[in-house]
């Protein structure tokens, strides 16, 4: 029953994504994109006109500055530039999914989870982003942290690489004196970033790194952006994004190192991860279903998700911080506080001492 749960959970959010796309011409996916069709256009004729052929004739690839996202993501979108624009995304949606979907079944990630957080994942879906393909590689990464400790801290790494954010969570080992471990994170993460440099061309990184401060500046006051450091800019704005979220990531991993458990470990500084990046989108919330979560912790997630869903529907037109999305800011609170007071009651252990978890393992408000 659960299993059949799970699947029409994922059906719906398919679906949902599906629908909501034709709301959004150019989602997320599209940079990148772009810079994989321009990558083949450098390529000598033979190697390149197959893919080209199909690229959109009408996009300006010279009209694109540095992207948003580190070299070594687009190197993922490499092989779409061989299909049309629609149907890239449509691959994209269907693979990004199908990783969502593949996780909640294999790890049985609890049906209230999973509903709780599956609207999070129709963000991430319907925009082409990384998020719901993190949410996998995250998961199998965390789920291996003690058993097969190098082995996780290289995916969280490799992560990083994609993304950025994820490089927060190397932090535990440090913490953890783990070096191994640590030295394993780091070197998969630098030689993803090289070779993103290697395939797309040298400098790559460093414009994209150059373009980051930037980058949170021009969307720190955005009301989709989740992260306590839009907060703190409101009050003030003269202090750099990533000062501020250095500060604020700073004070909360001391806090944790003083918490009444007195470890800390990857999986407890997702909720931290979330609340100080400094641009943090409503999809990036689908990372909270690598945890367990609370009754009240769902509920308040639920709602948020559900009040942000009929913002984008049009149908709920206050889309602010305090009314959409402060359910989700309470409900992050609420998991780092469970992080600090208990860290082990987050753990994706489960799946690997072969037991699954089951409905009633969620930890009660």
């Amino acid at each position: 029953m659960h299993t059949l749960l799970r699947l029409l959970i994922g059906g719906g959010v398919l679906l949902c994504s599906v629908l909501l796309a034709q709301r959004l011409p150019n989602p997320d996916l599209f940079g990148d994109y772009v810079a994989a069709c321009a990558w083949w256009q450098r390529l000598p004729e033979h190697l390149w006109l197959a893919g080209l052929s199909r690229c959109d004739a009408d996009v300006d690839y010279n009209a694109f500055g540095p992207g948003a996202h580190p070299p070594f993501s687009t190197v993922f979108f490499l092989p779409l530039g061989f299909l049309a624009w629609t149907d890239a995304r449509l691959a994209w949606l269907i693979m990004s999914g199908a990783c969502l979907i593949g996780v909640w079944r294999y790890y049985r990630v609890p049906v209230s989870v999973c509903a709780a957080t599956a609207l999070f994942g129709v963000f991430g879906l319907y925009r082409g982003t990384m998020a719901p393909f993190l949410f996998a590689l995250m998961m199998v990464a965390l789920s291996q942290e003690e058993e097969r400790p190098l082995f996780s801290a290289a995916l969280i790494g490799l992560a990083a690489a994609i993304k950025g954010y994820p490089a927060l969570m190397l932090a535990a080992l440090v913490i953890a004196r783990r070096l191994n471990a640590l030295i394993a994170g780091i070197v998969t993460g630098g030689l993803a970033t090289a070779a993103g440099d290697l395939v797309l061309g040298i400098g790559k990184t460093g414009a994209w790194m150059g373009h980051m401060t930037p980058n949170a500046l021009a969307w720190r006051i955005n009301p989709d952006n989740l992260s306590l450091v839009r907060i703190a800019g409101d009050f003030v704005p003269q202090l750099s994004p990533l000062v501020v979220a250095v500060a604020l990531f700073g004070a909360a991993v001391a806090l944790l190192i003083n918490a009444p458990h007195g470890q800390v470990r990857m999986h407890t500084l997702v909720p931290t991860t979330l609340l100080v990046t400094p641009l943090v989108w409503s999809h990036y919330i689908v990372h909270t279903g690598l945890l367990q979560l609370t009754r009240l912790e769902q509920v308040l997630l639920f709602a948020g998700s559900g009040l942000i869903f009929l913002g984008i529907l049009g149908i709920f037109p206050f889309q602010s911080a305090a009314i959409a999305y402060g359910p989700v800011l309470a409900a992050l609170v609420l998991i780092w506080h469970r992080a600090w007071r208990s860290g082990t009651e987050l753990s994706v252990r489960k799946k690997l001492s072969g037991a699954a978890p089951s409905e009633s393992s969620i930890p009660n408000c």
